[in-house]
């Protein structure tokens, strides 16, 4: 499986999590941005959005999340991972040395999570494999 299709996959599994309502790119906001113009324009697709690194025999697994109030953020970060690890076992017959989920974004409370304030909920949940 091409690392485009598992992003793919990783992205339509994560988005059916209870509690998540967004998926977006890891990269800095700007980067983002600059993707979502470039898939405007079909240079792009528009639903690679999950980063899947691989370093040799490593593989690593990025992905940030919107989520809303109704369930607990940990929760669902929880569960994105666990869905995450699930279908790369599955897809790749090989475990992710390191699953890396970000919430970007909590709906309901007020607006974006500020992503310098240090530790809270901005912050990556890693889960080393």
């Amino acid at each position: 499986m091409s690392d485009e299709a598992l992003s793919r996959a990783l992205t339509d599994r994560i988005r059916s999590v209870p509690g998540v309502t967004g998926v977006y790119p890891t990269r800095p906001i700007v980067h983002a941005a600059a993707e979502a113009v470039a898939s405007t324009f079909a240079l792009q697709e528009p639903d690679v959005l999950v980063d899947v690194h691989r370093d040799g025999s490593a593989l690593r697994i990025g992905a940030g999340i919107a989520v809303d109030d109704a369930r607990p953020a940990p929760e669902t970060v929880r569960e994105v991972g666990e869905r995450i690890r699930d279908l790369v076992d599955e897809r790749t017959g090989a475990p992710a040395d390191l699953v890396e989920v970000t919430i970007r974004l909590v709906e309901g409370i007020g607006g974006p999570v500020d992503e310098s304030a240090g530790h809270d909920a901005g912050e990556p949940a890693a889960t080393p494999g």
